[in-house]
């Protein structure tokens, strides 16, 4: 290898042999304007150490969106760590199960209203001697129980939809809400 003077206006060759990498890598910096036309050894040596250190750093160019990765990676394991410590406190429930408590209530509650409404139908006829078409009571009560079953489906689908692309669903439970 010959002697290189710092002095000397660089070449790509010459500097890599000088720092022990390939003239392709060099010029690749010479390209991204690291390393500047014209410049000497001893000016390309400084503009490469200051271009390494940043980039060891994490403030170099590719480094931006390997910072933002990070960044995303450590905000999804808190938020997955939180989620088990939240689940198994028994604070944290999943979709599904929601889904099954509120079509659950739902049967129930028909089941007390349909109940309720036959036994209107039982204590009219025993105690005051009408007879009522169940029609009257329990069909008003079956509408009254259609309104209130599609509110428990708008309610249990925006329970269920709590976290995706929803926003339809919500606003149509927000109307009915408010």
């Amino acid at each position: 290898m010959s002697d290189i003077s710092l002095s000397d206006v660089a070449t790509q060759a010459g500097f890599a042999r000088l720092v022990g990498t390939s003239r392709q890598a060099i010029n690749k910096q010479v390209d991204k304007g690291v390393l500047p036309d014209g410049g000497t050894y001893s000016d390309w040596i400084a503009c490469y150490t200051e271009h390494l250190r940043e980039e060891a750093a994490g403030r170099g160019e590719n480094h931006g969106s390997l910072t933002a990765v990070r960044i995303q990676e450590g905000i999804e394991n808190i938020a997955e760590k939180r989620q088990r410590r939240l689940t198994a406190a028994g604070d944290l429930i999943d979709r599904e199960q929601v889904e099954q408590w509120v079509t659950g209530a739902a049967g129930n509650i028909q089941t007390y209203v349909m109940g309720a409404g036959e036994t209107i139908l039982e204590s009219l006829s025993e105690k005051y001697g009408l007879e009522v078409d169940s029609d009257d009571v329990i069909g008003i009560l079956r509408t009254a129980l259609g309104h209130a079953g599609k509110a428990g489906e708008e309610l249990a689908q925006r329970f269920t939809a709590v976290g995706s692309d929803s926003s339809t669903v919500a606003t149509d439970a927000d109307s009915l809400m408010g």
